[in-house]
């Protein structure tokens, strides 16, 4: 076992250099590099091609007196094997060699990571005696046994161990906030630099380092594995001393693994290659777009790139074309809503509203909503920004400020295409408002989105706009405010049985909830990555433009006038539907006072 007691020998490089496997002017350029880059000196020694990994492992393992195995030279048993999950094998680069007794001996990228023989001990029940392996041969025994990965954890980490680096070959084709270390590769400063044009000589090794295997392979297992962990966005941050990675999964956010500091530039150019953006201009946004097929699935990727500091930040949306297939019943409407909003879709005429903060599924309840009504017999064409999902038989278009296509005069456009419906992106700005009304007063049935909290919020808004109150009143039918909220995992969710009084006052209910209620929470497994959820739905509140609503509004009466008024006339609020599906195992009380805020609950 690893003790603190154990000796750890003379410094690795000095050992080196006595066996006369470096001279020692190559140790101390390495050791410069290392001050610069804060980088380990075993990598820098790899990547610079001055050792193999088997020397350095050895040197390691007399450094500090734990012993190195070849792993490859061990028929490993099946049954030692399947003591272990191979997730946690593969995460820490370790493998079981044998068993002798209540011992089993694991070789290791990292032997001295005592938090990791903690978890292989309690999850065997055994002794763990830990000893130096290849992390080349130790991945390589694992994908004979368990099959070939391509994570990305494992591509960095190949990435790390052969020390290659797609980094550009000039020094001065670097992304802002970086420069150049002894080996030309990309080091962070601490006084970020400001962005600027490339040159052609930066352009031509921007390009080249983007097109290196290493990266290509990189970008494509981030855009993979955000795919196979249903994430919504991937967000690429520089900082000064590293580069962020992360993904949004059921709407929040997640770090993953960072990939190198020295390939940031090529991660970035590579992006833009990918999206046909132009690779030579840093110093403003750009947004562009692209598609990518991994297996039978066709995905696109929306990206947008906003120059920072420490370098361009790269955000991109995954478009899961699965989504525009949704039903309304898939998005999760409420029973008591769905026939209801079925009716309002089936008009010859109005304008119907969806409502609530960016990212909370508006767009995809508009598709939903479109996907119901016949474009064989009805003319109905889009107005959005940007089109993220195509439909068939639907007529879209994609506003384009710089060429004088916005909102405003692509609706204008559009009611002289003999439209039966029309979607707009968003209602942005009065114009475009009054526009969407005279389109809805002269037989057009138009959706459209609004960012306001709640559904009654969105007559006042209008209004507050410069929209006479008596012509919102004539042309909304009906306005649906909606939230998402993450559904619990089916394979770890734990039953629990609340008592009355609790609850009650919690859920803010007035009326008494069921004597048996039984809801659940979150607890966490592999599948749901430890989190409790998996998935999300959404919850709606929908206000129906009845008399008392239409007179209301005329009069400029508040949002909260309009509120009572739509609850007397049978709104069911965010909070309700969302206890609702509390009460029904699908969500936890804590997502639903997440989403809904300080919503009242009648």
């Amino acid at each position: 076992m690893v003790t603190a007691a154990k000796p750890m020998g003379k410094l690795v490089g000095e050992q080196l250099v006595q066996k006369g496997l470096l001279k020692p002017e190559q140790l101390q350029r390495a050791i410069d590099k290392q001050k610069l880059s804060g980088n380990l000196l075993g990598e820098i020694l790899l990547a610079d091609g001055l050792l193999n990994e088997s020397q350095l492992i050895e040197a390691l393992s007399q450094q500090v007196g734990l012993p190195f195995m070849d792993v490859d030279s061990y028929e490993i048993e099946r049954d030692v094997l399947s003591i272990f999950p191979e997730k946690l094998l593969r995460e820490h680069a370790s493998i079981p060699l044998f068993r002798v007794n209540n011992t089993v001996t694991v070789a290791m990228a990292d032997p001295l990571d005592l938090r990791t023989i903690d978890r292989l001990r309690f999850i065997s029940h055994c002794e763990i005696e830990p000893v130096f392996g290849a992390p080349s041969a130790i991945t390589k025994m694992l994908d004979r046994h368990y099959g070939t990965v391509t994570s990305l954890e494992q591509v960095i980490r190949d990435i790390k161990v052969a020390g290659e680096s797609a980094r550009p070959q000039h020094p001065s084709a670097r992304q802002p906030g970086g420069k150049p270390s002894v080996d030309g590769s990309e080091q962070p400063e601490r006084a970020p630099a400001k962005p600027g044009a490339a040159t052609a000589e930066q352009i031509e090794g921007l390009v080249s380092a983007a097109e290196k295997a290493p990266v290509v392979k990189l970008v494509d297992t981030i855009l993979r594995q955000a795919v196979d962990n249903r994430a919504s966005d991937v967000h690429f941050e520089p900082d000064e001393q590293t580069s962020y990675l992360r993904y949004r999964v059921d709407g929040m956010l997640h770090d993953v693994p960072p990939p190198p500091k020295r390939l940031e530039a090529a991660i970035i150019s590579r992006f833009k290659i990918m999206a046909e953006l132009d690779i030579a201009e840093r110093r403003v946004p750009q947004d562009g777009r692209f598609q990518r097929k991994f297996e039978d699935q066709e995905v696109d990727f929306r990206i947008s790139t906003f120059p920072t500091i420490y370098g361009e930040n790269v955000a991109i949306r995954v478009l899961d074309k699965s989504a525009v297939m949704l039903t309304l019943e898939q998005v999760g409407f409420q029973p008591e809503v769905l026939p209801r909003f079925t009716e309002l879709i089936s008009r010859p005429n109005g304008i119907i509203l969806v409502t609530g903060p960016t990212g909370c599924g508006k767009t995809t309840t508009l598709y939903a909503a479109l996907r119901m009504i016949d474009a064989v017999e009805r003319n109905v064409i889009t107005l959005e920004d940007p089109v993220e999902y195509r439909i068939p038989r639907i007529r879209q278009s994609q506003i384009d400020a710089k060429a004088g296509l916005t909102f405003a005069n692509g609706l204008r456009s559009i009611v002289r295409q003999d439209p039966d419906v029309i979607m707009i992106g968003e209602i942005r700005d009065l114009e475009t408002a009054e526009i969407a009304i005279h389109a809805a007063l002269t037989g057009h049935l138009v959706f459209s989105t609004l960012h306001t909290n709640d559904a009654p919020g969105a007559m006042t808004r209008l209004i507050d706009m410069g929209v006479e109150p008596f012509l919102v009143a004539s042309s909304i039918i009906g306005v649906i405010a909606q939230r998402l909220v993450r559904t619990l995992c089916d394979q770890c969710k734990e039953r629990y049985h609340p008592t009355q009084e609790a609850l009650a006052p919690f859920l803010g209910l007035k009326e008494q909830p069921p004597k048996e209620a039984t809801i659940f929470r979150t607890k966490g497994c592999e599948e749901c990555k430890q989190s409790g959820y998996r998935g999300r739905t959404g919850i709606f509140e929908m206000l129906e433009t009845t008399d008392p609503i239409r007179e209301l509004t005329i009069r400029k009466s508040s949002s909260i006038d309009l509120r009572t008024q739509a609850i007397r006339d049978g709104m069911i609020t965010l909070r309700k539907a969302g206890i609702g599906k509390v009460l029904a195992g699908v969500t936890t009380i804590e997502e639903v006072l997440r989403v809904t805020e300080q919503a009242l609950a009648t």
